[in-house]
């Protein structure tokens, strides 16, 4: 048995204690899984390495599975080095517990979602199971169902996958123990798609979903060599405020040394300059959009014109799994090579669709965790280089399909010749690429690079759990620099150090409809003034959730909106009667992102606490509590309050003046802005001497 005074590297008092946790939780047959919680910067991949090679004194060895390909081949390289030479490999959830059973082809197919042919992967059902099934990265693990176009993944739902995975009996097998899941993982990350938390790392979720008896461990120590970083220190406390769900403050302001701002114009000349240097960089950003502009921006400056064909020196971000090649979603290669010109292949199909297939010859390189590079000859699909959507679309994969059929007519879609086929096909499996000079946060999770620029989008609401865990994956996948633009700086003391943007100090039951930016450019019409009112509350309640209204149909006693978030969209309304009242409201035809759709649903809870004038008494009752203590020893007192829709109406009075001021808040219960009732002057400069009370007491409590 290895032991700790044997260990390869030491462990810290946190660590130790989290393994011998683990050991505790091996030993006992009652608990299913273990959670292993921690922040950046606390040695969860280590503790990992110690525990492979304390398992491996006992002739026993984990599994280790991670969400991606390139999340797998990570953890594989760390685990390694770390642990005394052991030898480990980490592989995707997916090739660990599915297996492609058969393909189905519908010949048929007309429609625009139908791509024609479909891979379908049920559970592994006889292999056997490691005793310990380590799941790195947990927190991109999802348990919403969502089944691809083209491949087809046991039920849809991979964390219940994998966990019917562990708890499967095996024929003949009957009598072994079940595999026990160890998930680890940070939640202060971005949860999967679609979703508000990571199940996986959520013990009552486990328990009540699938009725696990789960125990765990948080890492909170950071280890000695992170200590003093500016990167992991913000890092920190990003996730600190998530725990504590405050989300009023956060500052990316640059340090000198590792952080540093740019400006938009700037960024790109950032990128360039560290690709010309051969460092590892890239450019984290909200949606594919905005990285569609970046890689376009970068390859102007590079090459001197955007739409140059793919060029010996470009990098590339492959887009889907290539066993063929050894390539994993979201690895970075660089171009080697480039044939010239490529091959192009319209491909036209039932329905009246013509698709056009872009092929190019290419040899790529990929530099892997350990240093080593390995080139490869490989066809690439171009067809997403220039896209802003993330999959290619149903018809360029029933394209692909279609392609294969005419090189193969003979050839029948049941038989065991088509399938082993079509799986090595170098048309049908070619790499799927798009540049890889800028990509979106969730392509980015479970990556790291020596420079990280991260790019925070204008106008995304910033006091909410989303941004917070959005900023904190982004900024956490640069190891030795971080590079902002347009950085989030903003504190409590925010909203009494300055007047506020004049939108904010209108009164909004009094204030011209007209006046709003959003009256000419979602059409309302002057019949329609009175719900203006409301498209503010659900404007300010979504905006809180990072959630942008991107259109509204003003349809009969009925708001139809079609908003987006990172690339999702989804449309919902709600009705209204006679006198503009609102009423029911949820998902509106034609739908979209279920996950966005819950999201955005719920801020129309925001009109019915409106409606009730039930407030937030707690948050209210700490806010009059802080304004009390700032008042204490001076002349002004505070006569009354009055909550009011996304306000808190307060009174205040001296000896000689008396007014009344709007402290107002956001649908997370952050406050914004501060304005007197009746204008600029009312209160006689009571408002003013509050504001400067305020920023002393907040801005420099100890």
């Amino acid at each position: 048995m290895i032991t700790p005074a044997t260990m390869p590297f030491s462990l810290t008092p946190d660590q130790a204690a989290a393994l011998d946790a683990i050991e505790a939780f091996l030993r006992d047959d009652a608990p299913d899984a273990f959670i292993l919680r921690g922040g950046a910067g606390t040695g969860k991949t280590a503790l990992i390495a110690a525990l492979v090679a304390r398992m491996a004194g006992r002739n026993l060895s984990p599994a280790l599975v991670a969400p991606t390909g390139r999340a797998a081949r990570i953890l594989t390289h760390k685990v390694g080095r770390m642990a005394g030479g052991e030898a480990v490999t980490a592989v995707t959830i997916h090739r660990a517990i599915y297996a492609l059973d058969r393909i189905e082809v519908n010949e048929e197919a007309v429609s625009e979602t139908d791509p024609g042919m479909r891979m379908i992967f049920p559970l592994r059902g006889e292999e056997a199971v490691a005793p310990l099934i380590v799941v790195d990265e947990a927190s991109m693990v999802g348990d919403r169902e969502m089944q691809g176009d083209l491949l087809r993944f046991g039920s849809g739902r991979l964390l219940a996958d994998l966990i019917a995975f562990c708890r499967m009996r095996r024929p003949g097998r009957e009598r072994d123990r079940l595999a026990k899941l160890l998930f680890v993982g940070d939640p202060a990350q971005l949860p999967p798609v679609g979703e508000e938390t990571s199940p996986a790392l959520d013990a009552g979720h486990l328990a009540a979903a699938f009725g696990l008896k789960v125990t765990g461990f948080d890492l909170a120590t950071v280890l000695r060599q992170a200590e003093g970083s500016a990167i992991l220190d913000r890092a920190t406390r990003i996730r600190e405020a998530l725990a504590a769900e405050r989300f009023d403050t956060l500052s990316l302001s640059p340090d000198g040394a590792e952080i540093m701002e740019v400006d938009a114009a700037g960024a790109v000349g950032v990128i360039v300059d560290g690709i010309r240097a051969r460092e590892q960089a890239v450019a984290v950003v909200a949606s594919n959009a905005t990285a569609l502009d970046y890689n376009r921006s970068v390859r102007e400056r590079l090459w001197g014109d955007a739409a140059l064909p793919v060029q010996a020196g470009d990098t590339l971000l492959v887009n889907r799994n290539s066993r063929r090649h050894g390539l994993s979603n979201g690895d970075v290669v660089k171009v080697l090579s480039a044939d010239d010109p490529a091959k192009t292949v319209p491909v036209p199909l039932a329905g009246g669709h013509l698709v056009t297939l872009r092929f190019r010859h290419a040899v790529v390189a990929h530099r892997e965790g350990d240093g080593t590079v390995f080139r490869t000859r490989c066809l690439l699909l171009e067809n997403l280089l220039d896209q802003p959507g993330r999959d290619l679309t149903p018809l360029e994969q029933r394209a692909l399909l279609v392609h294969f059929r005419t090189r193969h007519p003979d050839l029948s879609p049941k038989s065991a010749a088509f399938r082993q086929l079509i799986v090595e096909d170098p048309y049908v499996n070619a790499l799927q690429v798009k540049y890889g000079y800028a990509v979106t946060c969730h392509k980015a999770q479970g990556g790291e690079w020596q420079t990280v620029l991260v790019h925070f989008a204008a106008g995304r609401g910033l006091r909410n759990p989303a941004f917070f865990r959005w900023t904190y994956t982004a900024i956490t996948r640069a190891v030795r620099r971080l590079i902002v633009v347009n950085p989030p700086d903003f504190s409590p003391a925010d909203v009494w150090a300055h007047d506020p943007a004049p939108a904010a100090m209108a009164d909004t039951a009094s204030e011209d409809p007209r006046t709003d930016p959003d009256w000419y450019r979602l059409s309302f019409p002057g019949t329609a003034a009175p719900l203006m009112a409301v498209h503010r509350r659900l404007r300010a309640a979504w905006a809180a959730r990072g959630i942008t209204i991107e259109g509204l149909q003003h349809l009969q006693y009925c708001e139809r909106y079609t908003l987006a978030r990172d690339g999702r969209r989804v449309m919902v309304q709600y009705h209204y009667n006679g006198k503009f009242r609102p009423g029911r409201a949820g998902l509106a035809p034609g739908g979209g992102d279920a996950g966005l759709a819950g999201d955005a649903i719920r801020a129309f809870q925001a009109l019915e606490d409106d409606g009730a004038g039930a407030g937030q008494p707690a948050f209210i009752r700490d806010f009059l509590i802080e304004l009390d203590a700032a008042l204490a020893g001076t002349a002004i007192r505070r006569t009354g309050q009055k909550p009011m829709p996304y306000r808190l109406r307060i009174g205040l009075a001296d000896a000689t003046r008396a007014g009344e001021i709007d402290v107002i808040h956001d649908a997370r219960q952050n406050w914004t802005a501060v304005q007197e009732v009746g204008g600029p002057g009312a209160t006689h400069g009571l408002c003013d001497e509050l504001r400067r009370l305020m920023t002393a007491h907040i801005g420099y409590r100890p």
